[in-house]
């Protein structure tokens, strides 16, 4: 008699599982599809990879000469906790009315000297940065 119940209870145990799932999935539908998603890749601007570039070899004045100020502390706060960038990586872009936005992983070092990486997205519009994310 106790196998019985042994197996009824991990059958009833099993059939819990399987209709709570069922209705977790009822309960909780899928997020709307993203309209960024559906949009084709496109080439990465030359805008931001000059960006990119000027990050990689500390070059303020690069940077300067490429933002304003008030993107220039956009951008600081995008790659934050970074103080020493090392690496950044394109890992996409699309473009959508005119606008392109461009997608980066940014690697190296935060302030206390751990290493860290961040994503940053630049808004890129008519060949210059208009953006930062």
């Amino acid at each position: 008699m106790s196998k019985a119940k042994a197996i009824l209870g991990l059958i009833v145990f099993g059939g819990g599982m399987i209709a709570g799932a069922f209705a977790a999935q009822l309960a909780n539908p899928a997020p709307p599809e993203s309209p960024w998603r559906a949009l084709p890749p496109v080439e990465e601007p030359s805008a931001s990879h000059a960006l990119t570039l000027f990050l990689l070899q500390d070059d303020a004045k690069g940077l300067a000469k490429a933002l304003d100020a008030q993107l220039l502390q956009r951008l600081a706060g995008a790659i934050e906790p970074l103080v020493d960038v090392d690496e950044m990586v394109f890992t996409g872009a699309t473009e959508r009315q005119g606008d392109i936005l461009s997608a980066y992983v940014a690697g190296g070092r935060a302030q206390s000297g751990q290493k860290a990486i961040v994503g940053v997205v630049f808004r890129v519009r008519d060949g210059k940065v208009v953006g930062v994310n």
